[in-house]
């Protein structure tokens, strides 16, 4: 007897245990991820790590490093994290802090041609820094119009940054 109410008790503890994700209780460990990926886990367009602007439903700024090359795409907010977003900027000026030095980088618009971008209707930005090359991580804080307003932009590579 004492079995048959440890197996209901361990049921019960099991389907409340995964009822926040509305998953079966025999997919437990399945749905422990998919709590864990439902929350904030967006998709990249390029592979690099997103940094939402201001909140995560506005928009974000994805960035990938390529040496000391620091590659920067403008993309949609919540689940449009593969759609990229124009903006009027002609460039894009960061402070980057690697280690303990913190140095001015600017980025330069890089229209995409194929999609008909042009510089100050562009998504995509570059710019190369020595201290990148060997850079694991930096942060990065500038300034961008965003959706016709000029929003704040922090970066925390690799990590990404959510202040949501």
């Amino acid at each position: 007897m004492n079995k048959h109410i440890a197996i209901l008790m361990t049921g019960i503890i099991m389907t409340g245990w995964c009822a926040g994700c509305s998953k079966p209780a025999a997919e437990i460990t399945e749905s422990a991820k998919s709590c864990k990926a439902e929350k904030h886990e967006h998709q990249t367009a390029h592979g690099g790590s997103l940094n939402a602007i201001v909140t995560c439903e506005n928009g974000h700024a994805e960035v990938m490093l390529e040496g000391a090359k620091l590659c920067l795409w403008f993309v949609g907010g919540g689940t449009d994290t593969t759609k990229s977003v124009r903006v009027p900027d002609p460039s894009v000026v960061l402070n980057i802090k690697v280690g303990n030095t913190t140095k001015s980088l600017t980025l330069a618009a890089k229209p995409l041609e194929l999609a008909g971008e042009k510089i100050g209707d562009c998504s995509y930005f570059e710019g190369s820094m020595p201290e990148l090359s060997n850079a694991k991580e930096f942060t990065a804080d500038g300034k961008v119009t965003f959706k016709g307003k000029k929003m704040p932009i922090r970066i925390e590579y690799p990590k990404g940054y959510d202040p949501d």
